[in-house]
């Protein structure tokens, strides 16, 4: 009598790009056990001392059920010769089975560079919702009646697995020389500091909302001699001093105006903060007020159904939207800092309205930010910060503002300061997130 000895195949092979698409290949690799599915992955399967090309084919060959093969810009590079050797023995398997090899696409990569083996094959899409597509992914593996493994590993086991290898992932360095964008931005004072009685101009100084800053007798401000002259209709005993050799004054104590002014450059600080402030309203974004009324802090935020580009050439991007029925709105914050050089330090908010366009109160604030705020990536907030820029700056290199006339203007740049570091680092390009976005 004779008896076939059947090896029934039982293990999800996952092949990705090292390292850049391991985030999503070490997450749905973790679902998918979670599922109660046997999975192959090389980036827990592989000891170092192994022989890892023959452990991959034996894997492929003799161990695979099903083949899934994580599209994306990396993975299709055909430099990628242990991906594109993966692929080349999958799809010899495909003989045995026409369904062997699920492509799933997790970026915008061009179809038109995919490589000849998943050509033709119809891919499930992650681009835009991992669980969508986790759904879908699922919803195929049951139709194709894959069985599940009978393991005795937990869930608690699996995740605590998934939860050592994204931290292994997120402290990944590469030798690679990255380019750092940072939230300091160069700015040019205005020339002059004026100092003036304020018996003769705080008043017009209050009317015409120019920042200014008293010290008893006498008001700070960057309003030029020749339009407070307008203004006030008569001449006005004034000093002036160069705005940058004030800022490098070291003296304690400045005799201006028969007035002692204490630490003179951090009164010129708080008055470029001042200016930054009204330079942002006078951009058209609304001052962030919170339940008490006050400006504790100086956060301006977009208007709704704000969108610009980040540079001359690419897609316009949101700077408010949907979210949960409510509004989300991109805010800014400023300030000067003298280190690690002389610059504007930019902050970037979120804050959050009702469908009244009424700002929600604090606790709900909380909760709103860190629900949306943990689908942002470092990634995600340097385009934000890019775009607003850009806006305010209506594309110009430079973002000019004046509390009176050219004669002393301020001009803040568009683009931060850059760092180039000899290493880098790998960065997620998207949120992992299980509920859908609802941003418009």
């Amino acid at each position: 009598m004779f008896y076939e000895v059947i090896s029934l195949k039982d293990t999800i092979f996952i092949s990705h790009a090292t390292p850049d698409d391991n985030e999503f290949a070490a997450w749905l690799a973790t679902k998918l056990e979670l599922c109660g599915y046997k999975v192959w992955i090389d980036l827990k399967s592989l000891d170092p001392s192994d022989d890892f090309w023959l452990k991959i084919d034996n894997a492929i060959r003799n161990e695979s059920v099903k083949f899934i093969f994580v599209m994306s810009k990396a993975s299709v590079d055909t430099s990628r010769t242990g991906v594109q050797k993966e692929l080349a023995v999958a799809d010899k398997m495909r003989k045995q089975d026409n369904n062997f090899i699920i492509p799933v696409r997790i970026d915008n990569v061009s179809y038109d560079n995919l490589p000849i083996e998943v050509l033709r094959l119809n891919a499930i899409d992650f681009s835009d919702n991992w669980a969508a597509g986790l759904k879908k992914l699922i919803e195929f593996l049951n139709k194709e009646n894959i069985m599940k493994a009978k393991t005795k590993t937990t869930s608690e086991e699996i995740l605590s697995r998934w939860y050592q290898i994204k931290s292994s992932i997120n402290s990944q360095i590469t030798d690679k020389e990255d380019v750092y964008y940072s939230n300091l931005f160069s700015i040019e004072m205005p020339e002059y500091l004026y100092i003036y009685p304020a018996v003769q101009v705080e008043n017009v100084l209050k009317v015409k909302y120019i920042p200014y800053k008293k010290i008893r007798k006498v008001v700070l401000t960057f309003a030029c001699n020749k339009c407070i002259t307008e203004w006030c209709g008569t001449n006005i005993d004034f000093y002036r001093i160069k705005t940058i050799d004030a800022m490098a004054e070291q003296n304690e104590n400045v005799e201006i105006l028969d007035q002692i002014i204490n630490r003179i450059s951090r009164n010129i600080v708080n008055l470029l903060n001042w200016n930054i402030s009204e330079l942002f309203f006078s951009k058209g974004l609304r001052r962030f007020k919170g339940n008490d009324q006050k400006r504790s802090r100086r956060v301006y935020y977009f208007p709704k159904n704000t969108k610009s580009k980040r540079a001359i050439s690419g897609r316009e991007k949101n700077l408010s939207g949907k979210y949960k029925e409510k509004n989300w709105h991109y805010g800014i914050s400023a300030y000067c800092t003298q280190f690690p050089t002389f610059g504007v330090i930019i902050r970037g908010h979120l804050i959050f309205t009702d469908s009244q366009d009424r700002e929600l109160s604090d606790s709900s604030q909380i909760t709103a930010r860190r629900s949306k705020g943990k689908r942002f990536y470092n990634k995600e907030w340097k385009e934000l910060l890019q775009t607003a820029m850009y806006y305010i700056s209506n594309g110009s290199d430079y973002i000019y503002y004046t509390n009176c006339c050219e004669l002393n203007a301020m001009y803040l740049s568009q683009q931060p300061e850059k760092f180039v570091s000899k290493l880098g680092y790998l960065e997620p390009e998207r949120i992992v997130g299980e509920v859908e976005d609802t941003d418009e």
